[in-house]
């Protein structure tokens, strides 16, 4: 861990931003199977080596496998085979979720399906029954997509409904609105892995900026964080009207230390911020996660999401189940300790690796999937790390001429060894150099190859340190801009 920011040291920036976006979670999830020794392999989107369902509009460089010298997994995006495709057809289907977990004594808000057909008044007729405030989503949405959460009136139903009949979905819920804090708890087997409580878009009055530049600014924060990046938060009609019905424009200037909603949905695509609290639930709604898990069959691993009632902190109501969860936020939360979802997934379908001491190189993501996004190959298998300690040094080399040619030269050279790291080139004729392997003769064997440089090469000064080995490299021999 980072001690620092609560963030994996292993999970830089720089190691996964070929993976940011919807490949993400697969990566995480590749990542950590190969820096155990398993045999990694990543297929073309049409692929016809497994079975497992994809969901989405492209499967590129998100269907996997990885091996061990016994047996082989398959995995889409976080989901490995150990969940059934029925048992995502079953969570797809809110209705059928809900009835299961119902029979196994799990709360869940009470609701009912309507064809899209079904004229307002009997839904209304309905809303009103159960008593408002009410939801309104499709049956079969994602991401927060459809979702009109917290509808207090007849008025605001109709408005939801206009909205909802204008997309491509056949058939709706209305359920009872539960109020209360929001969890997304991931749970691999009967283990609660990690928690995350996702608040709806926000910011923070200083007292000079308005709301415009407040979200500017936070936007260039979520920059920084390699799940977040890709998700702004995007000044539209809802947002406008929330700030609207608060007595605000966009171009207000909320007071100092005014934390300020500015969406109802809690879904950090459109904005929400994730903040860790897997040490802050209690056990009975950890429980409930469990048990929701179980409620459905045959599915090894998924996102729960519960509703924590406000009047007690364990009681809970589960609203939905993600078999394909995204787990990019539990290893990047805005706020609080990472989790280590990849590691858990990985230790469910290759028990045996959990003691295996993990490679601190990472491979170049966007080098493996050209060959797939082009359909030159079908398959692709990613060169397998050496386990073990790593042993590493870096040197500062000046001379004439280190140009071009000169750190060619020397890349073949730590090709022909075996050897990964990086050659950069410097200011004042300089070049940086650090080379790692498992052998430190290997190693050692390089720098008389530094000191030494080709023919053409005349070296004047050298220096040379050890390698911080806590700092991931690529697998491979670079040379960097």
């Amino acid at each position: 861990m980072n001690n620092e920011n609560g963030l994996f040291s292993h999970l830089t920036n720089k190691v996964v931003e070929d993976a940011m976006g919807w490949k993400l979670c697969a990566y995480l999830v590749a990542l950590e199977g190969w820096r155990r020794g398993l045999t990694l392999k990543w297929y073309k989107a049409e692929t016809d080596m497994t079975t497992i369902k994809t969901i989405g509009k492209s499967a590129h460089g998100k269907i996997f496998s990885l091996s061990s010298k016994n047996k082989t997994h398959f995995y889409f995006r976080s989901r490995g085979d150990g969940v059934s495709n029925k048992a995502v057809d079953i969570c797809n289907n809110k209705e059928k979720t809900k009835n299961l977990l119902s029979n196994a004594g799990i709360p869940v808000p009470k609701g009912r399906v309507f064809r899209k057909d079904t004229f307002n008044e009997e839904m209304i007729k309905y809303a009103k029954n159960i008593g408002f405030p009410v939801v309104l989503k499709p049956t079969n949405g994602s991401m927060g997509k459809g979702v009109f959460s917290n509808i207090e009136n007849e008025e605001d139903l109709k408005n939801a409904l206009q909205n909802l009949r204008e997309e491509r979905y056949s058939n709706y819920i209305i359920e009872k609105y539960f109020p209360g804090k929001e969890y997304r708890i991931y749970v691999v087997g009967d283990q609660v892995i990690g928690a995350i409580n996702r608040i709806p878009a926000n910011v923070k009055g200083d007292g000079l900026s308005t709301f415009k530049e407040l979200i500017e600014k936070k936007n260039k924060e979520r920059l920084k964080n390699p799940y977040l990046a890709k998700k702004p938060i995007k000044i539209d009609y809802e947002i406008t009207k929330i700030l609207e019905n608060a007595g605000y424009t966009i171009d207000s200037v909320p007071s100092e230390g005014e934390n300020i909603l500015l969406r109802q949905k809690s879904n950090l695509s459109s904005g929400g911020d994730p903040l860790d609290a897997t040490d802050g639930i209690s056990d009975e709604i950890k429980k409930i996660a469990i048990d929701s898990l179980k409620a459905i069959p045959n599915l090894a691993h998924a996102g729960v999401d519960v509703i924590v009632d406000p009047g007690s902190e364990k009681k809970g109501t589960t609203i939905e189940i993600n078999p394909t969860a995204e787990i990019g936020f539990h290893l990047f939360p805005l706020l609080g300790q990472a989790r280590d979802i990849p590691g858990a997934i990985i230790d469910y379908y290759f028990p045996e690796t959990i003691d295996t001491k993990r490679t601190n190189h990472y491979f170049d993501f966007k080098s493996v999937l050209e060959p797939l996004r082009t359909r030159s190959v079908n398959e692709i298998e990613v060169a397998n790390p050496s386990l073990g300690e790593t042993y590493g040094k870096r040197y500062i080399i000046s001379g004439k001429p280190l140009d071009t040619k000169y750190m060619h030269w020397l890349k073949r050279k730590a090709l022909k060894k075996n050897l990964s790291g990086f050659v950069k080139k410097l200011k004042r004729g300089k070049v940086e150099v650090v080379v790692t392997n498992i052998d430190p003769k290997e190693v050692e064997e390089f720098t008389k190859v530094c000191r030494k440089g080709p023919k053409s090469t005349v070296i004047n000064d050298y220096k040379e340190t050890e390698w911080d080995n806590n700092c991931p490299l690529k697998l491979g021999f670079d040379i960097r801009d």
